[in-house]
């Protein structure tokens, strides 16, 4: 499942990139619905019609308490860090969306049939497997989405284009979980998982400094290095996680392996979007005969810096982009870096969670 992840996670920007060069952005979504009408009726006919499980419910209102405090606490890192709305008010929101978050823990432990067995994080194995998925996948979309935007506003290619040179990620995230399996039942689950972590630290510290305008071999091959780093690391994940517990906790370790898959896309997104839009602003040296409110319009993002440019005479939008350009290329610098410095700070959490239950991994 990581591997299918991780794979299907890299090759989504080439799939948008064709449709976004041919249709409207709606067709990401819609391209969906065929798919679906071919799974549905395959899924009808192979699974089976009876289930042999535990006879249980869906609790709809400890999802809705989750769902609630999840948005409640995005939405205030949001809006507090993006300077949308007040600072009191966002973090109001934030204090609401974790005392929901608090609030589901307490239920989850308190239950006989929790939603999300939480207890099975006393499994110092299973917990890193869950820190190591959160965080990985959550790189993984945001090192794409970072990536995805350099090449399309500085480096000027299109949608296309941008997804063709992403194509080491995506090649590599696919051999990940064969070789992950391989080189975990050769060496150990916490060599090969600590490691690949490392790896992928050293590939996005190159990417931070290189020069993607003059690519050569050394970036596509570091994005292929990373992009196997980081599939093989998922896999580690996922096995150390389902390997933690016994046969009959399989589908709650499942359940939380899967919630953190979902919830680290999430977060990825949404903590690299932000950080982004706060460096972006900080870095960009505006032109100083622009009018302060298209100013602080241009300073949100370079997507708004180039609306903006739109709006301006010519000369003067030109040297607005260029800023824009020179601005994101720092911006893309310090986030790399820092995700670099993030990894690198896991692998050494991981090898210390994974040594202490050695015996079950």
């Amino acid at each position: 499942a990581a591997r299918h992840r991780s794979a299907g996670a890299a090759v989504g920007p080439l799939i948008g990139g064709a449709l976004l060069e041919h249709f409207w952005w709606g067709s990401v979504f819609l391209i969906n619905v065929p798919i679906m009408a071919v799974v549905i009726p395959v899924v009808f006919v192979l699974l089976p019609r009876v289930e042999h499980t535990t006879p249980g419910k869906w609790a709809v209102g400890q999802a809705l308490v989750l769902i609630a405090g999840i948005i409640g606490v995005v939405y205030g890192i949001k809006a507090s860090i993006g300077a949308t709305q007040s600072l009191l008010f966002a973090m109001l929101v934030m204090a609401a969306g974790l005392a929901l978050l608090v609030l589901f823990a307490r239920q989850q432990l308190r239950s006989a049939t929790p939603m999300l067995d939480l207890s099975l994080f006393a499994h110092p194995a299973l917990l890193g497997g869950m820190i190591m998925a959160l965080v990985t996948i959550g790189a993984l979309a945001g090192v794409e989405l970072t990536l995805a935007m350099e090449l399309q506003y500085v480096l000027d290619k299109t949608p296309l284009q941008a997804g063709i040179f992403l194509i080491p990620i995506m090649a590599a995230a696919a051999l990940g979980g064969p070789v992950a399996g391989y080189l975990s039942n050769r060496f150990g689950l916490r060599g090969v998982a600590s490691l690949s972590l490392a790896t992928s630290a050293g590939a996005l510290g190159f990417l931070a400094f290189a020069d993607f305008n003059a690519a050569g071999i050394a970036v596509p091959a570091m994005l292929a290095v990373l992009g196997l780093a980081l599939s093989i690391g998922l896999t580690a994940s996922s096995i150390a996680i389902m390997g933690s517990v016994d046969a009959s906790k399989g589908g709650a370790a499942g359940s939380l392996e899967a919630t953190a898959y979902e919830l680290g896309t999430g977060l990825g997104i949404t903590v690299f979007g932000v950080f982004m839009s706060k460096v972006f602003g900080s870095t960009l040296s505006l032109p100083a005969e622009l009018a302060p409110a298209l100013a602080e319009r241009a300073a949100r993002s370079i997507g708004d810096s180039y609306v903006v440019a739109g709006e301006l005479p010519a000369a003067q939008g030109n040297a607005l982009i260029e800023a824009a350009k020179l601005a994101f290329s720092s911006t893309h610098s310090v986030l790399l870096t820092t995700s670099a410095v993030v990894i690198a700070l896991l692998a050494v959490v991981v090898f210390v969670l994974f040594g202490r239950q050695r015996q079950q991994i």
